[in-house]
Protein backbone atom coordinates (compact mmCIF):
# COMPACT_ATOMS: atom_id res chain seq x y z
CA UNK A 1 0.00 0.00 0.00
CA UNK A 2 0.94 3.49 -0.76
CA UNK A 3 1.27 6.64 1.08
CA UNK A 4 -2.41 7.89 0.38
CA UNK A 5 -3.59 4.30 1.20
CA UNK A 6 -1.71 4.79 5.01
CA UNK A 7 -3.39 8.06 5.07
CA UNK A 8 -6.96 6.70 4.17
CA UNK A 9 -6.30 3.85 6.99
CA UNK A 10 -4.96 6.16 9.60
CA UNK A 11 -8.28 8.42 8.93
CA UNK A 12 -10.84 5.31 9.32
CA UNK A 13 -8.92 3.99 12.29
CA UNK A 14 -8.65 7.51 14.39
CA UNK A 15 -12.48 8.07 14.46
CA UNK A 16 -13.51 4.49 15.68
CA UNK A 17 -13.16 3.84 19.37
CA UNK A 18 -10.47 0.90 18.88
CA UNK A 19 -6.90 0.43 19.28
CA UNK A 20 -4.26 0.14 16.98
CA UNK A 21 -0.66 1.14 16.28
CA UNK A 22 1.67 2.80 13.49
CA UNK A 23 5.51 2.25 13.56
CA UNK A 24 8.52 2.31 10.98
CA UNK A 25 11.68 0.53 12.09
CA UNK A 26 14.60 2.86 11.36
CA UNK A 27 16.23 2.97 8.12
CA UNK A 28 13.17 1.49 6.81
CA UNK A 29 10.59 2.90 4.46
CA UNK A 30 7.96 -0.15 5.93
CA UNK A 31 5.12 1.52 7.79
CA UNK A 32 3.08 -1.36 9.84
CA UNK A 33 -0.09 -1.06 11.19
CA UNK A 34 -1.92 -3.26 13.74
CA UNK A 35 -5.16 -2.76 15.35
CA UNK A 36 -7.88 -4.40 17.13
CA UNK A 37 -11.77 -4.22 16.47
CA UNK A 38 -12.70 -3.32 19.74
CA UNK A 39 -10.98 -1.39 22.82
CA UNK A 40 -10.37 -4.39 24.95
CA UNK A 41 -6.94 -4.15 26.99
CA UNK A 42 -4.96 -6.67 26.21
CA UNK A 43 -1.83 -7.29 28.95
CA UNK A 44 1.25 -9.35 29.15
CA UNK A 45 3.10 -10.60 31.24
CA UNK A 46 6.13 -12.68 29.90
CA UNK A 47 6.52 -10.75 26.07
CA UNK A 48 5.37 -14.24 25.02
CA UNK A 49 2.26 -12.42 22.13
CA UNK A 50 2.99 -11.24 18.57
CA UNK A 51 2.50 -8.00 18.98
CA UNK A 52 3.63 -4.48 19.87
CA UNK A 53 4.15 -4.11 23.06
CA UNK A 54 4.05 -0.43 25.03
CA UNK A 55 5.41 -0.14 28.76
CA UNK A 56 5.41 2.33 31.32
CA UNK A 57 8.60 3.30 32.93
CA UNK A 58 7.45 2.15 36.49
CA UNK A 59 6.22 -0.86 36.40
CA UNK A 60 6.77 -2.15 33.01
CA UNK A 61 4.96 -5.53 33.37
CA UNK A 62 2.29 -6.42 32.61
CA UNK A 63 2.54 -4.52 29.57
CA UNK A 64 -0.06 -3.30 27.28
CA UNK A 65 0.19 -4.92 23.31
CA UNK A 66 -1.78 -4.85 20.37
CA UNK A 67 -2.39 -7.91 18.76
CA UNK A 68 -0.46 -8.20 15.32
CA UNK A 69 -3.66 -10.62 14.11
CA UNK A 70 -4.84 -7.71 12.07
CA UNK A 71 -1.74 -6.48 10.19
CA UNK A 72 -1.47 -4.28 7.73
CA UNK A 73 1.88 -2.83 5.42
CA UNK A 74 2.48 0.48 3.50
CA UNK A 75 5.56 1.69 2.01
CA UNK A 76 6.24 5.31 2.51
CA UNK A 77 8.38 7.67 0.73
CA UNK A 78 8.30 10.97 1.33
CA UNK A 79 7.27 13.31 -1.19
CA UNK A 80 9.25 16.41 -0.56
CA UNK A 81 11.94 17.20 1.62
CA UNK A 82 10.24 18.58 5.15
CA UNK A 83 12.10 21.83 6.51
CA UNK A 84 12.91 21.56 10.46
CA UNK A 85 10.94 24.82 11.18
CA UNK A 86 11.08 25.94 14.53
CA UNK A 87 7.30 25.90 16.34
CA UNK A 88 6.59 29.13 17.23
CA UNK A 89 3.58 29.00 19.38
CA UNK A 90 3.48 28.71 23.71
CA UNK A 91 4.92 26.35 25.44
CA UNK A 92 4.07 25.53 28.77
CA UNK A 93 7.55 24.47 31.11
CA UNK A 94 8.78 24.93 34.48
CA UNK A 95 12.18 26.14 34.43
CA UNK A 96 12.66 26.57 38.33
CA UNK A 97 11.54 23.16 39.26
CA UNK A 98 13.77 21.83 36.62
CA UNK A 99 16.72 23.37 37.65
CA UNK A 100 16.15 22.64 41.36
CA UNK A 101 16.26 18.57 41.03
CA UNK A 102 19.34 19.20 39.24
CA UNK A 103 21.05 20.87 41.84
CA UNK A 104 19.09 18.18 44.26
CA UNK A 105 20.66 16.05 41.70
CA UNK A 106 24.33 17.29 42.32
CA UNK A 107 24.12 17.28 45.81
CA UNK A 108 23.46 13.44 45.67
CA UNK A 109 26.15 13.22 43.45
CA UNK A 110 28.36 14.78 46.16
CA UNK A 111 27.36 12.93 48.61
CA UNK A 112 28.54 9.97 47.24
CA UNK A 113 24.46 8.55 46.76
CA UNK A 114 24.79 8.19 43.13
CA UNK A 115 27.33 8.67 40.00
CA UNK A 116 24.78 9.72 37.71
CA UNK A 117 20.87 9.97 37.16
CA UNK A 118 18.51 11.23 34.11
CA UNK A 119 16.17 13.22 35.46
CA UNK A 120 13.24 14.57 32.93
CA UNK A 121 10.21 17.17 32.74
CA UNK A 122 7.76 17.79 30.44
CA UNK A 123 6.68 20.86 28.50
CA UNK A 124 2.96 20.91 27.83
CA UNK A 125 1.59 22.76 24.09
CA UNK A 126 -1.60 24.05 25.00
CA UNK A 127 -3.49 23.93 21.57
CA UNK A 128 -4.82 20.38 19.50
CA UNK A 129 -2.33 18.83 17.18
CA UNK A 130 -2.86 17.41 13.78
CA UNK A 131 -1.70 13.65 15.19
CA UNK A 132 -1.57 12.14 11.03
CA UNK A 133 0.42 15.30 9.60
CA UNK A 134 2.80 15.32 12.76
CA UNK A 135 3.33 11.38 12.50
CA UNK A 136 4.00 11.67 8.63
CA UNK A 137 6.28 14.31 9.74
CA UNK A 138 8.45 12.66 11.97
CA UNK A 139 8.59 9.57 9.38
CA UNK A 140 10.39 12.08 6.79
CA UNK A 141 12.49 14.05 9.10
CA UNK A 142 13.98 10.68 11.03
CA UNK A 143 14.38 7.70 9.19
CA UNK A 144 16.76 6.77 11.38
CA UNK A 145 14.86 6.72 14.29
CA UNK A 146 12.15 4.44 15.31
CA UNK A 147 8.71 6.15 14.54
CA UNK A 148 5.16 5.32 15.92
CA UNK A 149 1.54 6.82 16.48
CA UNK A 150 0.38 4.49 19.44
CA UNK A 151 -3.55 5.07 20.33
CA UNK A 152 -5.82 2.74 23.04
CA UNK A 153 -8.38 4.02 24.16
CA UNK A 154 -7.55 2.89 27.65
CA UNK A 155 -3.66 3.22 27.64
CA UNK A 156 -3.36 6.40 26.37
CA UNK A 157 -2.21 8.18 22.68
CA UNK A 158 1.44 8.71 22.25
CA UNK A 159 3.50 9.66 19.13
CA UNK A 160 7.45 9.64 18.74
CA UNK A 161 10.58 9.31 16.94
CA UNK A 162 13.37 7.53 19.33
CA UNK A 163 17.11 7.34 18.56
CA UNK A 164 17.88 4.45 21.44
CA UNK A 165 17.56 0.68 21.56
CA UNK A 166 16.57 -1.18 24.10
CA UNK A 167 17.22 -4.34 22.36
CA UNK A 168 16.58 -6.60 19.59
CA UNK A 169 16.90 -10.66 19.14
CA UNK A 170 17.30 -11.39 15.43
CA UNK A 171 19.13 -14.47 13.94
CA UNK A 172 20.26 -16.00 16.97
CA UNK A 173 22.03 -12.64 18.12
CA UNK A 174 21.32 -9.94 20.46
CA UNK A 175 21.92 -6.50 19.73
CA UNK A 176 21.47 -3.42 22.20
CA UNK A 177 23.23 -0.12 22.84
CA UNK A 178 24.91 2.34 24.99
CA UNK A 179 23.45 5.79 24.34
CA UNK A 180 24.32 8.35 26.49
CA UNK A 181 26.28 12.24 26.57
CA UNK A 182 24.06 15.19 24.00
CA UNK A 183 25.71 17.60 21.88
CA UNK A 184 23.60 19.64 19.29
CA UNK A 185 24.03 17.93 15.74
CA UNK A 186 26.37 20.66 13.02
CA UNK A 187 26.99 20.21 9.19
CA UNK A 188 30.88 19.83 10.09
CA UNK A 189 30.05 16.99 12.27
CA UNK A 190 32.85 18.00 14.23
CA UNK A 191 32.34 17.37 17.94
CA UNK A 192 34.57 18.35 20.83
CA UNK A 193 32.93 15.93 23.77
CA UNK A 194 34.23 17.37 27.43
CA UNK A 195 34.62 15.24 30.42
CA UNK A 196 31.13 15.41 31.64
CA UNK A 197 29.80 13.74 28.24
CA UNK A 198 32.82 10.84 28.11
CA UNK A 199 32.47 10.20 32.05
CA UNK A 200 28.81 9.70 31.29
CA UNK A 201 28.61 8.01 28.40
CA UNK A 202 31.53 4.95 30.20
CA UNK A 203 29.25 4.60 33.11
CA UNK A 204 26.44 3.68 31.12
CA UNK A 205 28.74 1.57 28.81
CA UNK A 206 30.37 -0.27 31.42
CA UNK A 207 27.27 -1.02 33.59
CA UNK A 208 25.33 -2.45 30.13
CA UNK A 209 28.51 -4.50 29.80
CA UNK A 210 28.68 -5.85 32.79
CA UNK A 211 24.97 -6.76 33.39
CA UNK A 212 25.12 -8.45 29.83
CA UNK A 213 28.01 -10.25 31.02
CA UNK A 214 26.04 -11.84 34.32
CA UNK A 215 23.28 -12.89 31.75
CA UNK A 216 25.51 -14.53 29.35
CA UNK A 217 28.45 -15.81 31.28
CA UNK A 218 29.59 -18.37 29.21
CA UNK A 219 28.85 -16.00 26.19
CA UNK A 220 31.32 -13.40 24.53
CA UNK A 221 29.67 -10.12 24.77
CA UNK A 222 31.49 -7.78 22.28
CA UNK A 223 31.44 -4.18 22.20
CA UNK A 224 32.55 -1.57 19.73
CA UNK A 225 34.12 1.14 19.38
CA UNK A 226 32.69 4.46 20.91
CA UNK A 227 30.85 6.49 17.82
CA UNK A 228 29.05 9.29 17.43
CA UNK A 229 25.05 8.52 16.72
CA UNK A 230 23.26 11.15 14.94
CA UNK A 231 19.50 11.54 16.52
CA UNK A 232 17.92 14.12 14.17
CA UNK A 233 19.30 17.74 15.59
CA UNK A 234 21.39 16.21 18.30
CA UNK A 235 24.05 13.58 18.42
CA UNK A 236 24.88 11.10 21.06
CA UNK A 237 28.00 8.90 22.33
CA UNK A 238 27.41 5.60 21.48
CA UNK A 239 28.30 1.98 21.81
CA UNK A 240 26.67 -1.31 20.05
CA UNK A 241 26.91 -4.65 21.99
CA UNK A 242 26.32 -7.73 20.64
CA UNK A 243 25.83 -11.30 21.87
CA UNK A 244 25.59 -14.81 19.92
CA UNK A 245 23.27 -17.42 21.15
CA UNK A 246 20.85 -20.06 20.29
CA UNK A 247 17.86 -18.43 22.72
CA UNK A 248 16.98 -15.47 24.52
CA UNK A 249 14.76 -14.93 27.77
CA UNK A 250 12.71 -12.01 26.88
CA UNK A 251 11.77 -11.75 30.27
CA UNK A 252 15.01 -11.91 32.16
CA UNK A 253 16.30 -9.38 29.45
CA UNK A 254 13.66 -6.75 30.42
CA UNK A 255 14.21 -7.21 33.96
CA UNK A 256 17.91 -6.49 33.54
CA UNK A 257 17.99 -3.98 30.88
CA UNK A 258 15.21 -1.89 31.89
CA UNK A 259 15.26 0.70 32.77
CA UNK A 260 19.09 1.50 31.35
CA UNK A 261 21.08 3.62 32.75
CA UNK A 262 21.05 5.90 29.65
CA UNK A 263 17.45 6.85 31.49
CA UNK A 264 17.34 5.75 35.38
CA UNK A 265 20.97 6.04 37.14
CA UNK A 266 23.71 4.31 38.52
CA UNK A 267 23.73 2.86 40.38
CA UNK A 268 20.18 1.79 39.31
CA UNK A 269 18.59 1.18 42.90
CA UNK A 270 19.60 4.00 44.28
CA UNK A 271 18.64 5.96 41.69
CA UNK A 272 15.36 5.33 41.30
CA UNK A 273 14.86 5.71 44.92
CA UNK A 274 15.75 8.95 44.36
CA UNK A 275 13.40 9.52 41.13
CA UNK A 276 10.40 8.30 43.43
CA UNK A 277 11.21 10.61 45.90
CA UNK A 278 12.05 13.83 44.35
CA UNK A 279 11.47 14.13 40.38
CA UNK A 280 7.91 14.61 41.58
CA UNK A 281 6.80 13.97 37.56
CA UNK A 282 4.44 10.88 36.20
CA UNK A 283 6.79 9.58 33.26
CA UNK A 284 3.73 7.75 32.03
CA UNK A 285 5.33 6.26 28.61
CA UNK A 286 8.16 8.46 28.65
CA UNK A 287 11.67 5.96 28.69
CA UNK A 288 9.53 2.95 28.60
CA UNK A 289 10.06 0.44 26.26
CA UNK A 290 7.91 -0.13 23.16
CA UNK A 291 7.82 -2.01 19.97
CA UNK A 292 7.44 -5.00 18.01
CA UNK A 293 7.29 -8.56 19.50
CA UNK A 294 7.11 -12.28 17.86
CA UNK A 295 7.00 -14.95 20.38
CA UNK A 296 10.95 -14.41 21.73
CA UNK A 297 12.00 -15.33 17.93
CA UNK A 298 11.91 -11.55 16.87
CA UNK A 299 11.62 -8.69 19.02
CA UNK A 300 12.46 -5.13 17.93
CA UNK A 301 12.28 -3.17 21.60
CA UNK A 302 13.04 0.73 21.69
CA UNK A 303 13.23 3.27 24.90
CA UNK A 304 10.70 5.62 24.41
CA UNK A 305 12.35 8.99 24.22
CA UNK A 306 11.68 12.15 22.45
CA UNK A 307 8.12 11.16 22.80
CA UNK A 308 4.69 13.13 23.67
CA UNK A 309 1.29 12.20 24.77
CA UNK A 310 -1.36 13.35 22.91
CA UNK A 311 -4.19 15.18 24.56
CA UNK A 312 -7.54 16.35 23.61
CA UNK A 313 -6.43 19.84 24.41
CA UNK A 314 -2.59 19.47 23.08
CA UNK A 315 0.73 18.09 23.34
CA UNK A 316 2.10 16.50 26.96
CA UNK A 317 6.33 16.57 25.41
CA UNK A 318 8.82 14.22 27.68
CA UNK A 319 12.50 15.06 27.69
CA UNK A 320 15.58 14.16 30.07
CA UNK A 321 19.02 15.20 30.84
CA UNK A 322 22.04 12.81 32.52
CA UNK A 323 23.76 14.68 35.54
CA UNK A 324 26.91 14.23 37.04
CA UNK A 325 28.88 16.30 39.26
CA UNK A 326 30.17 18.22 36.41
CA UNK A 327 26.79 19.08 35.41
CA UNK A 328 26.07 22.92 34.78
CA UNK A 329 22.19 23.44 35.71
CA UNK A 330 22.06 25.98 32.48
CA UNK A 331 23.27 23.48 30.03
CA UNK A 332 21.62 20.85 31.57
CA UNK A 333 18.11 22.80 31.08
CA UNK A 334 19.49 23.78 27.02
CA UNK A 335 20.09 20.07 26.70
CA UNK A 336 16.30 18.91 27.20
CA UNK A 337 14.85 22.25 25.55
CA UNK A 338 17.24 20.76 22.37
CA UNK A 339 15.28 17.86 22.76
CA UNK A 340 11.93 19.23 22.62
CA UNK A 341 12.83 20.43 18.84
CA UNK A 342 12.71 16.93 17.83
CA UNK A 343 8.81 16.64 17.67
CA UNK A 344 8.13 20.55 17.69
CA UNK A 345 10.22 20.56 14.26
CA UNK A 346 7.48 18.37 13.01
CA UNK A 347 4.57 19.99 13.99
Amino acid sequence: MKNQDLLEVFGKLFTHDQAFVFYRLPKSNTVYCFFQNDSTLNLTTDLKIDGFVMSRFYDPLPTPYISNKNRLEFEFNPIAKHSRATYSGDLSEDKSTFIQIVNKTKSAIDSGILKKLVVARDARINEAVDSLNMFTNLLILYPNAMVYYWHHPKAETWIGATPELLFLTHSERLTTMALAATLPYNDEEEYHWGDKEKTEQGWVRDTLLKDLKNLFPKVEVKCSETFAQRAGNLVHLCNTLTVDSPSFNALELIKKLHPTPAVGGVPLEEGMQFLTKNENLDRGYYAGFLGPVSKELKIDLFVNLRCAQILKEGLLLYVGAGITSDSDPENEWEETQNKTKTLLAAL
